[in-house]
């Protein structure tokens, strides 16, 4: 009975309230594809969505013409921080509450810059926004910063030819695309995030006070840091940012930025962008990290909570155990009043800049979680997947910002798609298709611009090049598919698997530099193009020289096809085509058995780019001889702090003892705890 009545109700909805104005305007149900409905296209209407809270008249065109659908203006919702303090929470005698809440609603709020020399108020003695996130005080007094000596502000100075010249699109039309409500979202994967790090690494630490001198982050902008801001484009981003471009009040913050600027940076992007104009390599991931770092105070404290991570792995100091949390902490804690200013003024291109801000700082936490073996990544990336496939869906240009944004989400997702047995976080062959999607002119210039795509279309971000992107995103639709049928899947597209392979073949048989991958005569100090990304493997034997592109392009290549054969046409690792092409895979490593002194290489967390195609191998891998060369390498990145290497050889082991057992092994038994950790060759 039930059952009929709610068949009735779901058959009575003939319209769909997500659709377009044209099949609102006619009561009839529309299947909401973008950018044109199946309904207009058929009847060669015109379509488009209505905004939020815009209200379609189900009336004649005529009408319509005369009376433009009006717009019904919707409060925005308050946004509620919550913060874990720790596992103290659940001590008896305390309230079993565990998350602590505070709403982010409209109101009073203090200027994150210093008090100006003309009118000095050094000191402050009412309620804030940022003081009630920081403190259970309702008043503060609060310290005037004073300025370092020779301080230019947090703006180094970075040549004027290392700036991206090409026009961009205005962040006022951008702010069209977006509302208060992807603001939301997207703050809302940053609250998750931050609050299972500090939840499953067990931390404990005190609310701080800003005035207390032991408390090492200061969140205030020293003087003048707003105003050199305020000169530039705010869709520049500088290259070649100098260490000193953040300027920091004590050794201890400035030794966990270093941290961050030379190790954690070059573990998310190992190689540099080679910029033909200064002969030098770059790193555009760290130079548009900092900048916003440098106007946001919520991006500066996670910057420097991976600093602090790194010391800690160096020492086993307790202090920089507890300067992480802590950093964590005051990461949530800034979010609150970021996103109360953007509600104060109401302008669309401070939504744009705090919807950035925030999605840079979510993707470089998830770098940072992906590739450790307690988190899980995979839910705090909703917000900034909306984010991306509603501007790339629009008709805009995206800022650059967001264009380094969604292919280091790009990067990340094809990695999941391969790597994680759970896959990534785009589902829809529809969202791959928009985000994992690089043939837009502008977007490809301004790749260039920063480096990442080589002139050869080499892509330092991925490893390969941006033709292999796209077969890759279509390898990922299939896994999709088999993860989602499991044992009903059968392999029965057999032209797209003749495409696949024949694609990677293709991309196999490219060569940039050198086609052994062990160029004799290049050397890694002649810097330029024909030189690019060449580097030296010092080994028990002598030095080796290696050309990167050519290494990292066979390898993603041959386990590609790897892939296609074993994942896609369930081939077994014992056939002799699958043990040719992993002995192809294995021979580009075997010199890195011998190697030694990884510290003095010039891109030493370059063996981390090849961290998902060696795991291919490791888990194909039949030969006894092959097993310590697959072993030997990711005993290399595990001495690179990858805790993701550590689960890797853990799976591949667990392999090779089913394979000698004669059992097949599962990668899908939850009762191994190896597999229950979602991790990604990252």
């Amino acid at each position: 009975m039930n059952s009929a009545k709610k068949s009735k109700a779901e058959l009575k909805r003939g319209y769909s309230r997500g659709g377009c104005r044209e099949c609102k305007r006619r009561k009839i149900k529309c299947d909401e594809t973008k950018p044109s409905c199946q309904q207009c296209t058929r009847l060669q209407k015109e379509c488009a969505y209505p905004k939020e809270g815009e209200k379609v008249l189900r009336v004649s065109k005529k009408i319509l013409a005369t009376n433009p659908n009006p717009v019904v203006p919707t409060p925005p919702k308050p946004f509620t921080i919550q913060l874990y303090s720790g596992p103290n929470d659940f001590a008896k005698g305390r309230t079993k509450k565990k998350i602590k809440k505070v709403k982010v609603e409209p109101g009073p709020l203090i200027n994150l810059q210093a008090p100006s020399n003309e009118d000095p108020k050094p000191e402050i003695n009412r309620p804030s926004s940022i003081i009630n996130l920081l403190n259970s005080s309702p008043h503060i007094n609060i310290r005037k910063v004073s300025e370092p000596a020779g301080n230019d502000g947090f703006f180094g100075s970075p040549t004027s030819t290392g700036s991206i010249s090409h026009v961009s699109p205005s962040s006022m039309v951008l702010g069209d695309v977006y509302n208060d409500d992807d603001l939301n979202l997207i703050a809302l994967d940053l609250n998750n995030i931050v609050n299972d790090i500090i939840f499953t690494s067990n931390m404990n630490f005190p609310n701080h006070d800003v005035n207390d001198p032991n408390f090492i982050f200061n969140p205030f902008l020293v003087q003048g840091a707003s105003e050199a801001f305020t000169q530039a484009n705010k869709d520049d981003i500088p290259k070649h940012i100098p260490l000193d471009y953040i300027k920091l009040n004590t050794d201890k913050e400035r030794g966990y930025l270093e941290n961050f600027y030379f190790i954690f940076s070059m573990q998310i992007l190992p190689f540099g962008a080679y910029d033909k104009t200064t002969g030098l390599y770059s790193n555009p991931l760290r130079d548009i990290i900092l900048k916003y770092a440098s106007k946001e105070p919520f991006l500066l404290s996670a910057v420097l909570s991976q600093g602090a991570k790194i010391a800690h792995e160096k020492t086993n100091d307790v202090q920089d155990y507890d300067a992480y949390g802590s950093y964590l902490s005051t990461c949530l804690r800034l979010l609150g009043p970021a996103l109360t200013r953007n509600r104060e003024k109401k302008v669309k291109d401070d939504l744009t800049s705090n919807i950035e801000s925030i999605l840079i700082t979510v993707l470089l936490l998830t770098s940072s979680n992906a590739c450790t073996a307690k988190q899980s990544w995979r839910p705090h990336l909703k917000g900034a997947k909306d984010i991306l496939i509603k501007a790339t869906n629009s008709r805009i240009r995206s800022s650059k910002t967001l264009i380094l944004c969604r292919i280091w989400f790009a990067d990340f997702e094809i990695l999941a798609g391969q790597s994680s047995h759970l896959g990534g976080t785009l589902k829809l062959d529809s969202e791959l298709d928009s985000v994992i999607n690089f043939t837009d002119e502008y977007e490809i210039s301004v790749l260039k611009d920063f480096n990442i795509i080589q002139d050869n279309n080499y892509s330092i971000m991925f490893g390969y090049n941006t033709n292999c992107v796209h077969i890759f995103r279509d390898l990922s639709k299939i896994l999709n598919r088999r993860r989602e049928e499991g044992e009903d899947f059968k392999p029965s597209d057999s032209l797209e698997y003749i495409r696949l392979l024949s694609g990677f073949y293709n991309e196999y048989n490219i060569t940039y530099i050198d086609r052994s991958c062990y160029p004799v005569n290049a050397t890694p100090t002649a810097i330029n193009e024909t030189h690019n990304l060449i580097d030296t493997i010092y080994t028990t034997k002598g030095n080796i020289t290696v050309s990167w592109m050519d290494l990292t392009q066979q390898a993603y290549s041959l386990a590609g096809l790897i892939t296609v054969f074993t994942q896609v046409l369930l081939d077994s690792p014992d056939l002799p085509h699958i043990k040719d092409l992993n002995q192809r895979l294995v021979s580009l490593i075997s010199v890195f058995e011998k190697s030694k002194d990884h510290s003095k290489m010039v891109f030493p967390f370059g063996f981390s780019m090849i961290q998902w195609p060696m795991s291919v191998a490791g888990m194909n891998c039949t030969e006894e001889d092959q097993k310590s060369i697959i072993e030997g390498y990711f005993k290399i990145c595990a001495s690179m702090n990858s805790s993701s290497a550590e689960i890797a050889i853990k799976r591949i082991k667990k392999v090779w003892e089913s394979r000698e057992r004669g059992e097949e092994y599962l990668d899908d038994d939850d009762d191994d705890e190896v597999n229950k950790i979602d991790i990604v060759a990252y």
